[in-house]
């Protein structure tokens, strides 16, 4: 075991303890303080060498697999420790370049103070784009959070610390490290140690994110170990029923299932990287220029299937809305009742939800461009723009 303090020795007068990264210059900050960080299994300082920033991992303890994980930017026997004022060893160190940027977490919490929902929302999109790219591959980060995840100043996010990455080669042995709990799955053992790591902490991310831009005083109001859950808890503290209703009644069927998924038992979590898929494809038409959305087939008219107990609609053999519903009804007049949870809305034969009736018991489709809804007072009639009318 190795100490910051045995490397901060060493890095302040590395003259005659470095076998190859002499010169550099240790960063610091305003008032002289070197620039590190300090994570599970090392510690990163930030150094200048040969006019590029540069980041070097030292490490607290002996750590497997990084030959293979970090390639040609591991320094074997690079930086000398004391370990006595008269001996001393040897350490491995990583050298990589430095990633400009401010962690996800800042800028999370930059932008829950501010009580930015677009800044979230914006935040939310684009980590569902790296997720659905990490849980389609076959190898894992292993420690996915939001302090592993740079984002920089073009907005793109980075990935960082490698450390406990996961690649087919280690098939059968057993993980170096646990990741972080504040965003691993509670059943999280040594031997779990697969492409499928990151499955359970990029759905809880996800959820964390769409749920805080619509209401970001959801993480004044819960406290959490990370980003508004503690997945010891998540199953007792109320925390995510807020959260599945808050997707439901705004029909947000890919938020609501990818948030469903995180009472699975097991980290593998069925159908996550087809979810991520449909909300990036979905962010990708929310933002694009407006009748970018692709209609049906030939103006033909989407028709009801089911998949895995869920509804949703196709034409021919190309589906054009996902089965993500509990119930639907045929499109009438271009909109498709269809029940999320216990909640009814009325999407387009884009999915795009138009209308959301909370607390509604039952709906008919529309007709003449009105539509009569049950509530518990009776019935009513609604027309295409959800107000109520005369039937």
């Amino acid at each position: 075991m190795y100490t910051l303090r045995q490397y901060l020795t060493t890095l302040e007068e590395p003259s005659g303890l470095c076998r190859t990264l002499e010169p550099f210059e240790l960063c610091r900050d305003q008032q002289g303080r070197p620039l590190y960080a300090v994570g599970n299994s090392a510690a990163v300082f930030r150094i200048r060498r040969g006019g590029r920033l540069q980041a070097l991992r030292c490490y607290m303890r002996t750590m497997p697999h990084l030959e293979e994980i970090y390639g040609e930017r591991l320094r074997r026997r690079e930086l000398f420790l004391f370990t006595s004022p008269d001996e001393g060893v040897w350490c491995d160190v990583v050298l990589d370049d430095w990633v400009e940027g401010r962690t996800l977490r800042e800028e999370i919490d930059a932008a829950l103070r501010a009580e930015e929902s677009a800044g979230l929302r914006s935040l939310a999109d684009r980590f569902d784009r790296l997720a659905a790219r990490l849980v389609a591959d076959d190898w894992a980060h292993g420690d996915l959070k939001p302090e592993n995840i740079v984002v920089r100043p073009t907005g793109e996010l980075q990935l960082i610390d490698f450390d406990a990455m996961f690649l087919p080669a280690f098939a059968g042995r057993r993980s170096p490290e646990l990741g972080t709990r504040a965003y691993q799955h509670p059943a999280r053992e040594a031997a779990d140690f697969d492409a499928s790591l990151d499955e359970y902490p990029a759905a809880l991310i996800s959820t964390a994110l769409h749920a805080l831009a619509l209401d970001p005083s959801l993480a004044r109001r819960h406290a959490s170990d990370g980003v508004l859950f503690t997945p010891s808890r998540m199953r007792d503290d109320g925390v995510l029923e807020e959260v599945l209703t808050l997707f439901e009644e705004r029909g947000m069927a890919i938020a609501y299932r990818i948030a469903g998924l995180l009472l699975s038992p097991t980290l593998k979590l069925f159908g996550l990287a087809g979810l991520l898929a449909r909300a990036v494809e979905a962010a990708d038409a929310a933002n694009g220029p407006a009748g970018e959305k692709t209609p049906p087939d030939g103006g033909q008219t989407p028709e009801l299937f089911a998949e895995n107990g869920l509804w949703g609609y196709r034409c021919g053999e190309r589906v054009v809305v996902a089965p993500l519903y509990d119930c639907g009804f045929d499109f009438s007049e271009g909109l498709a009742a269809v029940r999320l949870g216990r909640t009814w809305h009325y999407i387009d034969s884009a999915g795009v939800t138009r209308l959301s009736l909370p607390g509604c018991e039952a709906v008919k489709p529309f007709r003449g461009g009105r539509a009569r809804i049950f509530r518990r007072d009776g019935v009513h009639v609604i027309d295409r723009e959800g107000h109520e009318c005369e039937a």
